[in-house]
């Protein structure tokens, strides 16, 4: 008998960011195993476009009431309640609320630690106090070290680590363009924008390419708008870059990072824990906090790029470590996980 696990998550599969694709992913993965009966539910939240899917799909309404995510329980009540396992994206203020009202009637469920809860003072707050509600319930998944041993530090049982992974098979190096320099998705303040901005205004000379949603403040010529690609577009832009520069001030787990590295790239970064713990420690990899050291990092990586001997050791050495994070390897963890919670 194949083991049913729902997964749910707040936003329509159409805003198609990390989660989104992970979750996609996943089920694909798991469905095609004999052993698994995957769905997905969603709310409208987000909603850009419908998506058509391998899988079954379910779309709920969401009602916000006071900063609030809620839904009406009843519309998915069943949907959870027959599932031998729930995989619950925890994340937006308030959807925890009717699942622990109702979770004596749930099987098992795995809380998923996918997007970044500490923003500002209310998140903060919340999700400290969720916490003490939740660490003795169910399972938690978290994507690094760094997370898991936040979690055990504030009291949580069964908490378990599989990381992120990236599909190798879209990711090609092909020859690269030393003067392609590119911030991928880096267009908010949280992202770093602002950091591009100080980066740009004083490396005149410089060109950096930026793509996602379309920045709201007027860019300066070195800091070229790229838009919001397709998969396709976005491959092969990352192919024939040389350098990625990551100044996000905040991550659970960066899937731009490892498809960087897979693309052969240097990368660098934003000094932050679990980009390090990605990272491994390769040489190909570099790390600033200031904006000052990102700029004095940058040009250490661009004169790397007039030597193209060294410069192919360092791609080699990103490729290789996104090896470890291979889609295939990394979704077998997974499943493997879930027959063992199962089991339990």
């Amino acid at each position: 008998m194949a083991v049913e696990v729902v997964f749910f998550n707040i936003p329509h599969l159409s805003v198609g960011r990390g989660g989104e694709v992970w979750e996609s992913q996943v089920i694909e993965y798991l469905n095609r195993s004999s052993e698994f009966k995957a769905k997905l539910i969603t709310t409208n939240c987000c909603h850009i476009k419908d998506v058509v899917t391998s899988f079954e799909y379910k779309v709920i309404p969401l009602k916000k009431y006071f900063g609030l995510h809620l839904f009406n329980y009843i519309d998915i009540k069943n949907d959870l309640e027959e599932a031998e396992i729930v995989y619950y994206f925890n994340s937006f203020i308030g959807s925890q609320l009717p699942i622990l009202k109702n979770i004596k009637n749930i099987n098992k469920i795995i809380f998923g630690y996918h997007a970044k809860n500490d923003w500002n003072y209310i998140q903060r707050v919340y999700y400290r106090l969720l916490s003490y509600k939740i660490r003795n319930i169910g399972y938690h998944h978290v994507l690094t070290r760094f997370y898991y041993e936040i979690l055990i530090k504030r009291g949580f049982n069964n908490v378990f680590i599989i990381p992120n992974f990236v599909d190798l098979s879209e990711f090609k190096r092909v020859e690269k363009d030393k003067n392609l320099i590119v911030a991928l998705g880096a267009v908010t303040r949280e992202k770093g924008i602002n950091t591009l901005l100080n980066i740009a205004k004083v490396k005149k000379d410089l060109t950096i390419y930026i793509t996602g949603n379309k920045p709201s403040m007027k860019l300066p010529k070195n800091l070229k708008y790229l838009g919001k690609l397709n998969r396709e577009e976005y491959t092969k832009l990352l192919a024939k870059s040389s350098i990625c520069i990551l100044p996000t001030y905040g991550e659970t787990f960066s899937i731009t990072f490892l498809e960087c590295l897979a693309s052969g790239n240097l990368v660098l970064a934003r000094d932050l824990p679990v980009l390090r713990e990605i990272s491994g420690g390769i040489e190909s990899v570099d790390f600033a906090s200031s904006d000052n050291e990102f700029i004095i990092k940058l040009e250490n990586l661009m004169n790397i790029l007039d030597n193209m001997y060294k410069f192919d050791i360092l791609s080699n050495k990103s490729i290789e470590r996104a090896k470890l994070f291979d889609k295939n390897i990394i979704l077998e963890k997974f499943k493997n996980k879930l027959l063992e919670i199962a089991k339990e």
